[in-house]
């Protein structure tokens, strides 16, 4: 049984693959974003049906039945309890757990196992804090603890590459494939930063024959 994670689905929410320029949208909504970004035009139901059939269908590929799948928050848009439910019903993952995001309904609680509005999982030995929000100092950060986020779709990309020290990662559809990525992959993404960071760590610390001040 394996671990995965992800964040930032946004299931049946428009707007999100309009202005993060998700790759579903149709040839005549790739010339409206080009020509008029910021213009008042919705896109059609069909290019909405295809993103959540495409999310869905990439965690149903990867996600085993008796995996778990943790979501970072903004599972779906609108809707409340009724139609959360509809795409929760879609997940064949039995233990599928939620981490609060910004646009969330309190409402959908009952959907998931756990629901967290942040905190410490713990992975095959590893420990894990977990945000929607993505953060800079985090429970146990010095002591090696992950942290995993979502909510800004990539935009933090760049920075978390010019810190190859942070054990760190956005785990959201737009900085991850548009799929879950497991825990296995997250280690692999992680082991050289492993290694920077106890170097970091090292060079802190009192060198041979010193004492603390």
């Amino acid at each position: 049984m394996k671990v995965w994670f992800t964040a930032d689905l946004h299931l049946g929410h428009g707007n999100i693959i309009r202005h993060c320029h998700r790759p579903f949208l149709s040839v005549q909504e790739e010339e409206l974003v080009r020509c008029d970004p910021q213009g008042r035009w919705r896109l059609s139901e069909e290019t909405v049906r295809r993103h959540d059939e495409a999310l869905l269908e990439a965690i149903n590929t990867a996600v085993g039945e008796r995996d778990t799948l943790w979501v970072l928050g903004d599972f779906c848009w609108g809707g409340g309890l009724e139609n959360a439910r509809r795409y929760r019903k879609r997940i064949r993952c039995h233990q599928v757990h939620l981490v609060w995001g910004n646009h969330d309904q309190r409402s959908i609680q009952p959907l998931f196992g756990k629901v967290l509005e942040q905190g410490m999982i713990k992975v095959e030995g590893q420990e894990i804090w977990l945000n929607h929000y993505p953060m800079r100092s985090w429970r146990k950060s010095s002591h090696g603890s992950w942290h995993l986020y979502g909510h800004v779709h990539g935009r933090l990309a760049a920075e978390d590459a010019a810190r190859p020290s942070w054990l760190i990662r956005d785990v959201g559809v737009d900085a991850c494939g548009y799929r879950p990525w497991s825990f296995e992959e997250l280690q692999a993404y992680m082991a050289p930063r492993v290694e920077l960071f106890k170097q970091k760590l090292a060079s802190l610390l009192p060198g041979e024959g010193e004492t603390e001040g």
